[in-house]
């Protein structure tokens, strides 16, 4: 969701995007006055009655925990996981609420240690807690664990990258900063707001004839050899998984936005 653009009497703009020939672009528009799980089952139930048939296999999602049990509750099988991004975002973001950034940002051997918990996410699930406690054997012996309050299977990216999909929903927040600039203005009034949304949808649908012209998006070479580093990494079966994640941990940024 997206909260600046939208008129005073809103609380946020969430759009629903679905690639459509590899292109990702928004299909559906919803205006929410709020982001408790009640509202985005209300939601999720009007989709429902005007797409009937809607019952998608797979779905990427920011780490929310009320729009996960909506999701889940209304599309019990599809496979819903969390967007890689965000889950480094919030490492970084836990780095800073510990008091830990400037050791971070000095100290490059702390800094590799960090980078290996959401590295952690590239291996096959079943390997993931017996490598956790090698990444805690580096750490002081007081360090405290706490519960997980996410499955490993939401926040895994091994499947995703081996078959080739997508581990981050960037496409959608690039779509929120594009749309906010866009607009120009905080909380324009619901005509501005309107006339705006019209005028992003002209643009979508000029993107959905290029993607039915054949017309592909343009990826960058270094974003290609960090796909293809990674997918080495992965494949090679003479390495050990904490081998595995610390050359993987140097392919990973960690920032606050």
């Amino acid at each position: 969701g997206t909260f600046s653009v939208v008129p005073e009497l809103y609380f946020q703009l969430y759009t629903i995007h679905t690639t459509y020939l590899n292109h990702i672009l928004p299909a559906v528009y919803i205006l929410l006055p709020g982001k408790k799980q009640r509202l985005y089952k209300t939601m999720l139930e009007e989709i429902k009655k005007l797409a009937p048939d809607f019952d998608p296999p797979n779905v990427m999602i920011d780490f929310e925990r009320a729009s996960m049990n909506a999701i889940k509750n209304l599309f019990p099988t599809t496979n819903l996981s969390g967007c890689f991004f965000h889950l480094c975002q919030n490492v970084y973001r836990a780095v800073t609420r510990f008091g830990l950034k400037t050791l971070y940002g000095e100290n490059e051997n702390f800094a590799q240690q960090i980078r290996l918990l959401p590295a952690l996410a590239f291996l096959p699930t079943t390997d993931v807690i017996a490598t956790f406690d090698e990444i805690k054997a580096q750490f002081p012996a007081e360090v405290n664990v706490r519960a997980a309050k996410f499955d490993i299977v939401l926040w895994n990216v091994n499947t995703n990258t081996l078959q080739g999909r997508h581990r981050t929903n960037n496409v959608v927040e690039g779509w929120n900063n594009r749309f906010t600039s866009l607009m120009n203005c905080s909380h324009p009034n619901i005509w501005k707001f309107l006339k705006g949304l019209k005028k992003e949808q002209c643009y979508v649908d000029a993107q959905i004839i290029q993607a039915e012209a054949g017309v592909r998006q343009a990826r960058r070479r270094e974003q290609i050899r960090r796909e293809t580093r990674i997918l080495n990494l992965l494949n090679e079966p003479t390495t050990t998984n904490f081998e595995k994640l610390m050359a993987l941990a140097q392919n990973i940024t960690l920032k606050d936005s």
